[in-house]
């Protein structure tokens, strides 16, 4: 069986997701009620930065949750093409095509969001770090995947092994976050995974 591993060069990452933007949502199958629980779990609201935005899967679940405003945010300038065709004239919604780690933005957000793409980032402690400083103090960064740590790994060893790290146990990514944020939630479960912390200061 193939180990898992993440690809260090961002252009090969980017290339990656650049060649499958424009079949993407064929193959995505979000599960409602799932992600309504873990928005509700996340409290996620107000302005919200979407990391790993992708073609936009989680909008219309921000905005079935009365949230602000969304900023979506992905490596790939192709999966951001498709998003923008998808929510042309959505004025909530705007999308950057840029390395979220690597971003600065003007106003601070609400909730940050990295929804199924944890696995993508090959430095966590650099990841939350940045997401901890886009946040305002009280603001909640939430990091979700829809399905439980043993699926997840089994599909991206059968589909990006080179892409993907596997994904830690939220007990220990809790840990990472310590320093940065206070942790509010914490689900490890066969059909979802969440961490949620808040900025205290």
């Amino acid at each position: 069986m193939t180990d898992l591993r993440s690809a260090d060069n961002l252009e090969e990452v980017r290339a990656y997701f650049d060649q499958r933007a424009s079949g993407w949502d064929e193959r995505q199958h979000p599960d409602p009620e799932v992600i309504e629980d873990i928005l509700k779990k996340g409290k996620v609201g107000g302005r919200v930065l979407d990391v790993a935005c992708g073609t936009g899967v989680m909008i219309p679940f921000y905005i079935r949750a009365g949230v602000r405003s969304v900023v979506g945010v992905d490596l790939s300038p192709k999966m951001i093409e498709e998003a923008e065709k998808k929510f042309e004239g959505e004025k909530k919604v705007s999308f950057l095509a840029l390395d979220a780690l690597e971003a600065e933005f003007e106003e601070p957000f609400d909730t940050v969001v990295v929804f199924n793409a944890w696995p993508h980032f090959i430095q966590p402690l650099k990841a939350i770090c940045a997401f901890a400083g886009d946040l305002r103090p009280g603001g909640r960064l939430v990091i979700a995947h829809d399905k439980g740590r043993k699926q997840l790994d089994n599909i991206h060893r059968g589909g990006a092994p080179f892409l993907s790290l596997p994904l830690p146990p939220a007990s220990l990514l809790a840990e990472r976050m310590e320093g940065w944020l206070k942790v509010e939630e914490e689900r490890d479960l066969e059909d979802r995974y969440e961490v949620v912390g808040k900025k205290i200061a």
